[in-house]
């Protein structure tokens, strides 16, 4: 994937928390180079994972049903 697909990707993943109201998040490391951010917000959860040679995070959404 390129990075310009990659780069607005990650910005589309990033955009479903405007207009959320966040309530809580922890920071975990993760498999030594990664880190792990859990964003609870009034709409539902969304897990980011970072790692030093990722162009952006990979983000994973958990939707209150």
């Amino acid at each position: 994937m390129k990075v310009e697909e990659r780069t607005k990707e990650c910005n589309e993943a990033l955009g479903k928390l405007v207009g959320k109201k966040i309530v809580d998040i922890k920071f975990k490391p993760y498999n030594g180079d990664c880190w792990r951010f859990y964003i609870t917000t009034d709409k539902g959860k969304m897990v980011m994972s970072f790692c030093r040679d990722w162009t952006c995070p990979e983000v994973e959404h958990r939707e209150v049903e």
